[in-house]
């Protein structure tokens, strides 16, 4: 039986290390991967992107050492609306409550960024980062932390100044924000939602967007910007800060395609006044400004330009020799459209210094020159409750479907007026009711000036029939030139 056996045991080792060498050849084979896209490789000028690609990579080594993560501690006082209930002595007495508190004090945390301007541990954020903090702590990319102080900070652009204590810190480099223009490359480095060191890239969308004060004027971007990000860097290709990230527009409270940043140059000008006084003051000129439509600009014969509706007694304005409706074209020789830009170059100049400024009046361009001083604070003025008002005169001007009358001192207080007749009510048919509406201040028509409702009645007399009319009008403090073609 062995001998039978013994073939068959031999075929079976046979065969099994035939398998053997057959699975090990198998399984040793290696897959020869193809590493090179050669359609992608062989792309003209693709040598060119690599270099870009480089560029990119370059910036992330040498800006992000110098962007800082903030975190804000902070306390919320919340009145308690329970304290007077359980306060009263008879439920103190019958029921035993302890004297309730009269508010509860509540630990806040915020988080933002902000970047490194000097060696020795200035840092450049955003006002409403570290609003209302009771400490600040700044983590640098290589996690030491330090405790800031505020150096100062300035509201109007929501910008603030830090100081960190040490030394031979990693700086960013500076750029020029005047040069920024639409379709360049931005980068934004920063902590969103905590996650620091975070970088994201995309290009300028707009620029002198407005924001919610006269003096800001945004870099707006379609760089990814989230919570967080406050306060970091815009980065332009060369590696150069050329702003501030500080808002998104969004729904939703994140990132959703609009991202906004101060320029880096009005930043340092705020900067260099809180280092040197301690404050920011911005120049003062004396004057109500008012915009110019589209129609009224072409019946002006004009592209541009801001109305000077007022100007204040002994003013800067005043002694430089300006006058009411005279029409501002350029500031410095930067053209403006807007008030708030006439209000964003004069308030972006120092007390002191002087603007020259080219103007139309009369049909003729004049160049004056004034010295501004420190711009006050308060706004419009209004009626002071139980003043006396003047009583109207009597009658009334009905002109183009529309209902005129003489105005009142608080009317003409409220609507930023010194003097005029008030739009009492207008017609559905009315033409004027595409410019004009109820409540509004008349102050001058064709450049005659209506001080009171004999003005307005001899105009119509005069002028009732003709084809145009070009209206200075004033409302909620705001003065306008509006004009209708018949």
């Amino acid at each position: 039986m062995k001998s039978r056996r013994w073939p068959w045991v031999l075929s079976a080792f046979v065969v099994v290390f035939l398998l053997g060498l057959s699975c090990g050849h198998l399984f040793s084979q290696n897959i020869s991967y193809q590493t090179k896209n050669d359609v992608v490789e062989n792309t003209p000028n693709f040598s060119s992107v690599l270099a870009l690609q480089d560029v990119l990579r370059n910036i992330a080594k040498s800006v992000m050492p110098a962007v800082v993560s903030i975190t804000v501690e902070s306390e919320q006082v919340i009145p308690n609306p329970y304290a007077d209930f359980f306060n009263d002595p008879f439920f103190r007495r019958f029921f035993g409550y302890e004297e309730q508190p009269r508010e509860f004090r509540r630990k806040l945390q915020g988080a933002g960024s902000g970047f490194i301007v000097s060696k020795d541990g200035y840092i450049f954020s955003n006002y409403h980062v570290i609003k209302g903090a009771q400490k600040i702590i700044v983590i640098l990319s290589d996690n030491r932390q330090f405790e800031a102080k505020v150096v100062g900070y300035d509201e109007e652009l929501d910008f603030a100044v830090l100081k960190i204590n040490a030394n031979n810190l990693p700086v960013v480099a500076i750029g020029d924000s005047d040069t920024v223009q639409v379709g360049d490359f931005a980068i934004a480095i920063g902590n969103p939602f905590g996650l620091s060191g975070t970088y994201t890239f995309g290009v300028v969308s707009a620029i002198a967007r407005r924001g919610m004060t006269g003096f800001q004027k945004f870099i707006q971007t379609d760089t990814a910007v989230n919570p967080g990000n406050s306060g970091g860097p815009l980065i332009n290709i060369r590696g150069q800060v050329v702003g501030i990230n500080t808002a998104i527009r969004s729904k939703t409270g994140a990132y959703e395609g609009i991202s906004f940043a101060i320029p880096i140059n009005t930043a340092i000008n705020s900067a260099s006044q809180i280092l040197n006084k301690g404050s920011v003051e911005r120049g003062y000129l004396g004057v109500s400004l008012g915009e110019i439509d589209a129609t009224t600009r072409k019946m002006l014969g004009i592209e541009n330009g801001v109305l000077i509706a007022r100007v204040e007694k002994d003013s800067p304005a005043e002694k430089a020799g300006i006058k009411p409706r005279d029409i501002i074209l350029k500031v410095n020789g930067k053209v403006v459209k807007k008030p708030e830009d006439v209000q964003f170059l004069i308030g972006s100049s120092a007390p002191g210094s002087s603007v020259t400024l080219e103007i139309l009046r009369d049909g003729k361009k004049i160049s004056v020159s004034a010295t501004l001083v420190k711009r006050p604070s308060g706004g419009v003025a209004q009626a002071k409750p139980g003043e006396k008002e003047e009583s109207s005169s009597a009658g009334s001007v009905e002109f183009l479907g529309g209902t005129f009358v003489s105005a009142t001192s608080s009317q003409l207080q409220a609507n930023g007026a010194d003097y005029g007749v008030l739009v009492q009510s207008l017609s559905d048919e009315s033409p004027l009711a595409e410019i004009l509406e109820p409540g509004v201040i008349v102050m001058a028509i064709n450049n005659e000036p209506i001080k009171n409702l004999e003005d307005f009645k001899s105009f119509v007399k005069k002028h009732g029939k003709e084809k145009s009319f070009l209206f200075v009008i004033a409302s909620r403090g705001y003065v306008y030139y509006r004009g209708i073609e018949r």
